[in-house]
């Protein structure tokens, strides 16, 4: 039952290190036997997400962007938004993106807002960052402001936002 310890314990370590994970809770049968205990039933999963570092909103901040999703060509980003409570997807969250491309800094045509879909996910296309300014909010979460999506000169990318509830 140790060692059954000891590697929940390691896996869940490994697996609890992305934004969000699934974990399988394993029921173990102890009876005494001459042969080794093994797994007899596995319970319903159970869902743990991270929710995303809120780094502030930049300074670089103006609202009221336009509506739209496209601002540019050579890089696309993907990704849903989740609640941290259930890790299921937050339809019709706000996101308000303004790339910083450089030698020009945060241009205004290059702002944005849109929404998520009913799945929760975002597809946004602008020139190649150096990095993509977010402001993500919803009614009944936190809002948060975040910095650390850098695409290091890749065409695409996958950026998933974990949100918590107000409190």
């Amino acid at each position: 039952m140790e060692k059954l310890s000891r590697f929940l314990f390691i896996l869940m370590a490994i697996v609890g290190s992305s934004a969000c994970t699934t974990v399988q809770q394993t029921t173990v049968d102890l009876t005494a036997t001459s042969i080794q205990s093994i797994p007899t039933s596995i319970t319903a999963e159970t869902h743990s997400c991270k929710p995303t570092l809120d780094d502030g909103v930049s300074p670089s901040y103006i609202s009221n962007a336009p509506e739209r999703t496209v601002v540019g060509r050579g890089h696309v980003v993907t990704g849903v938004v989740l609640s941290s409570v259930d890790c299921k997807p937050i339809p019709n969250a706000k996101l308000e993106f303004w790339p910083e491309e450089e030698g020009f800094g945060h241009p205004d045509s290059s702002r944005a807002t849109f929404f998520t879909d009913q799945e929760g996910r975002y597809r946004f296309e602008c020139n190649l960052p150096d990095h993509i300014h977010m402001r993500i909010s919803v009614p009944g979460y936190r809002t948060i402001g975040v910095n650390s999506y850098h695409p290091e000169g890749q065409a695409e990318g996958t950026f998933d936002i974990v949100l918590e509830p107000e409190k």
